[in-house]
């Protein structure tokens, strides 16, 4: 600490630059209202003419803090404010919560930057109504709540829109886990794992380990399949008849074992599966055309013969 105070007294008189910020603040707020609904509470940018990042975490340890099983959250906001566009603005959040009622597991609804068009200097947070809140920052804060009784409802953003209570979760907002403004780099050359689903250009996975909503580019695309369709030239592969064929189509409008239209537009296709099947019936077709083939062979014989036969008796 000695060294610390002597560097930042050397830093004062000598380059004029600030000292180390070591404090910390920290307080408490409720929110009110009602729990199915989340309130603006703005938060001042304390970092923004330090020329630093502000850190904000919200907690509540204690699920039954103001009520039987209310809810915990460890929360963190990291963010730097536009303050009329000066451009390296964003707001990361990292989000933990649990609750055991039903409607009430959702403490933050979403967040925005509110000096888009003014230099307010603030963020909006939506948060839970009828609930308190802890908070810790690296700098002065100072929340505001517009929750209809601190501060009246909507918060007028200078320059910008009216911003009410929301009644749902944004769908950008990851509930369990962070959520960040800006793209992400991996650079090292290790494995990188993912244990859960994948969403890309959609919120909702389904079923799918992968999700992706828009056209997947790829120099090679390797699937793989347990089993092939070689089984089509075994001896002992029953090849349908082509009249069986006819009557399948005329019956169903598409090809024995392959999925409809009506399946495909409802489930999807399967791109290994179906490549496989595709493959057998070309291997099927092959067969076909082998058996014509040799049909044809011996019909060609069998006029050659009768040619023969008569021109002799000419």
């Amino acid at each position: 600490m000695k060294q610390l105070k002597k560097y930042s007294f050397i830093c004062l008189l000598i380059l004029g630059c600030k000292a180390p910020i070591l404090a910390q603040v920290t307080g408490a707020f409720w929110v009110k209202g009602d729990t199915s609904k989340f309130y603006p509470v703005t938060f001042a940018d304390g970092g923004w003419n330090s020329n630093v990042a502000t850190d904000l975490e919200v907690g509540r340890s204690n699920v039954h803090n103001d009520n039987w099983w209310r809810g915990s959250i460890i929360a963190r906001f990291r963010y730097h404010v536009t303050a009329w566009g000066n451009g390296s603005n964003f707001i990361d959040a990292d989000i933990r919560q649990y609750s055991n009622v039903a409607g009430l597991n959702r403490m933050i609804a979403g967040w925005r930057d509110a000096t888009i068009a003014n230099s307010s200097g603030r963020i909006i947070i939506w948060m839970r109504g009828n609930t308190s809140y802890n908070y810790r920052s690296n700098f002065a804060v100072s929340p505001v709540i517009y929750d209809g009784e601190q501060e009246p409802l909507p918060y007028q953003e200078v320059g910008g829109p009216a911003h009410s209570f929301k009644a749902a979760v944004d769908s950008a907002v990851n509930v369990y886990g962070s959520t960040y403004n800006s793209s992400a780099y991996f650079i090292g050359g290790g494995n990188n794992y993912i244990a859960g689903k994948l969403a890309i250009g959609t919120y909702n996975p389904g079923s799918y380990k992968l999700a992706v909503e828009g056209t997947i580019g790829a120099r090679r695309v390797k699937v793989t399949q347990g089993t092939w369709a070689d089984f089509v030239f075994h001896p002992d592969y029953e090849l349908p008849s082509l009249q069986e064929v006819e009557r399948f189509i005329k019956a169903n409008r598409h090809l024995p074992e392959i999925p409809s239209a009506k399946e495909v537009d409802k489930d999807g296709l399967d791109v290994g599966e179906m490549n496989k099947k595709l493959l057998q019936k070309i291997e099927e077709l092959t067969l076909y055309m082998i058996e014509i083939k040799k049909e044809s062979a011996a019909q060609r014989a069998d006029l050659e013969m009768l040619k023969k036969e008569i021109k002799k008796k000419n």
